[in-house]
């Protein structure tokens, strides 16, 4: 399953309606592709499909005869254990809040491990017996008077409370779920692609030269191996991600563009901590990851023909001398960098997402509090700082630029330097501002990377190299 929208018939939706809450539509978003996959791997899990196929069978309208479903009953188990496998596996990975993408597509499933008629009979019993809460999708155009969105959206899945305990009383739990289960990873079948929003990427020339650049890396890096003496890591290839192709016929494939390893789940490296990352192997050999310190902030002042002080930590004495005054100068930069314009106070969004990256760094969530941190506050203290800043949102070398362009210089820079260590037969790894690399390669890896920097911005950048035991 590769599409990015529906594009067949779907019937659970007949009409367009309203457009989700701004709340709920970020973890939407962010869903991962059912790949419906998994097999089960444990004795857990056969008794866990087993029973809920028993219990759970397929709806009325799709039984026959008795002969007939004892001898789809074990592809109707398989089916509800490769579900119930990804929808697990949405909520291990934390990043959408438990929800799942799925096509309706029958096109989609031709030749996969789950058929159409077998998903369609899952979905439809979980449905009907509350076993996951779902958000329907919708194709992307309509007649020309039955006005709706110009994009579509797959249906969305979320196992309910019913299902997680059903599943926790076998003993098989978001947390032990890829230990309970066998997944088949696959690359996706489309390497360039559309997202926020989503677009099926075309296949003009201009992608043809995008994609063979995805293939050469990924080719190249097969070459290699990618292991953690204690940490189960995977990385099957790359794909790069374009943002915000409004026209499709005018796009210029110049917002976004980062590198995304696969799979996308907790086995990423890339969703590994910095510590972990530091403790892989390429090829047998120790790692070090090179940083573009405040690299969004360096583009900004090139932009405005200004050279960000190098020597200097970008984010450091704004607000006082503690680690947290730091980060809270830190995201209030990259967020105001991110919102389009500089924040002016801390919504609850903000704020849930400042905590939350306090926790990945050690500090105690609860050690931050908005009232000592007025927005008023950070944004005079680092005008003082930054006095550029003053003009984000407004027209910069003769338009309004925003964090995708931004994201696009860097991504440049990222891909220009693995094309130049890869020419010379060395591995690179991106995690979106930074490169990994085997620690003997490290000089010649920071040369390259402030060389690259320097060729598509016009300043130097200010690099920070984190090594094991560091």
């Amino acid at each position: 399953m590769t599409d990015n929208v529906d594009y067949g018939t779907l019937t659970e939706r007949a009409a367009w309606e309203p457009k989700t809450p701004k709340e709920e539509r970020e973890a939407l978003d962010k869903a991962p592709l059912a790949t419906l996959r998994a097999a089960p791997d444990s004795l857990a899990a056969l008794r866990l499909i087993s029973d809920l196929a028993k219990r759970y069978p397929r709806p009325q309208a799709a039984k026959g005869k008795a002969y007939a479903r004892d001898k789809t009953l074990a592809d109707y188990a398989h089916a509800v254990g490769a579900f119930i496998a990804d929808l697990l596996a949405a909520i291990e990975a934390d990043q959408s809040e438990g929800w799942l993408r799925c096509s309706l597509n029958k096109e989609a499933y031709t030749g996969q491990y789950v058929k159409w008629r077998m998903f369609d009979a899952v979905r439809q019993a979980f449905t009907e017996a509350g076993l996951v809460e779902y958000k329907p999708g919708y194709p992307g155009s309509y007649q020309f008077d039955n006005p709706g969105p110009m994009v579509g959206k797959l249906t969305r899945y979320r196992a309910t409370s019913l299902l997680l305990a059903a599943c926790e009383a076998h003993g098989v739990t978001p947390a032990n779920v890829r230990q309970c289960f066998q997944f088949e990873e696959v690359m996706p079948s489309e390497l360039v692609q559309l997202t926020s929003p989503s677009h099926k990427t075309p296949n003009t020339e201009k992608v043809q030269q995008l994609r063979a650049q995805v293939v050469e890396f990924n080719s190249f890096f097969a070459q290699h191996t990618l292991t953690h003496p204690q940490v189960k890591v995977k990385h099957l290839g790359w794909v790069r991600k374009f943002h915000q192709a409004s026209n499709l016929q005018t796009y210029g494939w110049d917002k976004g563009g980062r590198l995304y390893s696969y799979p996308q789940h907790a086995e990423c490296y890339q969703h590994q901590s910095e510590d972990t990352r530091l403790g892989m192997l390429i090829d047998g050999e120790s790692v070090v990851e090179i940083d573009i310190s405040s690299s969004y902030l360096t583009i900004f002042y090139a932009w405005c023909d200004q050279q960000l002080d190098t020597h200097a930590d970008a984010y450091a004495g704004i607000l006082g001398p503690t680690d947290l005054d730091r980060h809270v100068a830190k995201f209030w930069i990259n967020a105001s960098f991110g919102n389009g314009n500089l924040l002016t106070r801390w919504s609850k969004e903000f704020t849930e997402d400042f905590r939350e990256r306090l926790k990945k760094k050690g500090i105690p969530p609860e050690a931050f509090d908005t009232k000592a941190y007025p927005m008023s506050f950070i944004k005079e203290r680092a005008l003082q700082r930054h006095p550029l800043l003053e003009r984000w949102g407004g027209e910069i070398r003769g338009r309004v630029r925003g964090w995708a362009d931004l994201m696009f210089v860097e991504s440049k820079v990222i891909v220009a330097t693995m094309q130049e260590l890869m020419a010379k037969r060395v591995p690179s790894m991106p995690v979106h501002d930074s490169l990994i690399v085997q620690a003997s390669n490290e000089a010649l890896a920071a040369d390259t990377l402030s060389h690259q920097f320097r060729a598509h911005t016009g300043v130097v950048p200010k690099l920070d190299v984190s090594r094991p035991g560091f």
